[in-house]
């Protein structure tokens, strides 16, 4: 039998999971991580290979998956569709064979949802067209949700698929093409205000709604559903809209930095409006994130750009 205190990150090296493993240790948790040394997870030989070999856990966490973001993700849909694809149909195969007694926690988007112009609640899920640009993407991550209730109905599994908001704090990515977007957005202004710059470009429409959290309050999130929730598709945010005008601001905030915002025209701009529905999430668990974004955005700073 698994021992109760051991957990398998699956994407240990990526954004979320070097901020995850971390905090599974510091509560005394033991960590098995999986990560970019096993090799391509789009093959199922290193996926059965790593899963097969891992000690037997109470949770995997599976937080890998292969993104891009803005305009280039419109020129590689079908790329994003079959690599995530495989990657997570691969893992629920190495979960029901080697690790059944172990809860699959999984991380997803609300790019799996349709657009629309309201807070979206999990009966949305997978119900209407996605944004042209999440195409593939939101396709290979219904994948892993609805197939984690497969897995789980047919096999007798137990499993969590939690929807996050859009995340920034350390470790990110901050290549143009993979940075989430408020780290792309921190960073241009970081490099701006060094070269001088008199004002500071807000790409798209500067009314765009989204929702966004410092990565420990979702990891907090994340592990507070995980206690309450089992056999769930679940949104894990905190219901607070912000346009990205105001994260504009709170980045100039939290750089010291005041010059005017402007907008150039015909930039790339995604969904107008993109935010869930976490009411069944933040009613059973009473979970609030702990850090506002101009605070999380000067950790970011002192954590990334100390010397600059």
């Amino acid at each position: 039998m698994p021992g109760p205190e051991r957990d398998i990150v699956i994407g240990a090296d990526g954004f979320l999971g070097r901020n995850l493993v971390p905090r599974l240790r510091a509560a005394g948790r033991e960590v098995v991580e999986i990560g970019r040394a096993a090799g391509d997870l789009s093959d199922w030989a290193n996926v059965e290979r790593a899963l097969r070999a891992a000690p037997l856990a109470g949770r995997i966490f599976h937080v890998v998956t292969r993104q891009r973001t803005g305009a280039i993700q419109y020129d590689i849909q079908g790329e994003l569709l079959a690599i995530n694809t495989r990657i997570h149909l691969n893992v629920l195969e190495a979960w029901r064979l080697y690790q059944p007694q172990a809860k699959l926690v999984s991380t997803g988007s609300s790019c799996t949802y349709p657009e629309s112009a309201e807070p979206l609640p999990e009966a949305r899920f997978g119900q209407g067209p996605t944004h042209p640009s999440v195409i593939g993407y939101g396709l290979a991550k219904q994948v892993l949700a609805t197939g984690s209730a497969a897995y789980a109905h047919q096999y007798g599994l137990s499993f969590l698929h939690c929807v996050l908001a859009t995340l920034y704090g350390p470790h990110d990515n901050t290549a143009s093409d993979r940075s989430h977007f408020v780290g792309a957005l921190l960073d241009r202004a970081v490099r701006e205000k060094a070269a001088g710059a008199q004002a500071f470009e807000v790409w798209g429409n500067p009314q765009t709604i989204r929702e966004v959290l410092y990565v420990d309050d979702q990891i907090d999130a994340i592990l507070a559903a995980d206690r309450a929730f089992e056999n769930e598709i679940l949104n894990c945010g905190a219901n607070t809209p912000i346009t990205v005008e105001a994260v504009a601001r709170a980045a100039l905030a939290a750089l010291d930095w005041s010059v005017p915002l402007v907008s150039p025209p015909g930039s790339f701009q995604g969904a107008a409006y993109k935010m869930l529905d976490s009411t069944r999430f933040l009613g059973r668990t009473g979970w609030q994130p702990r850090i506002d974004l101009e605070t999380g955005l000067r950790r970011l700073v002192a954590a990334e750009y100390a010397d600059r």
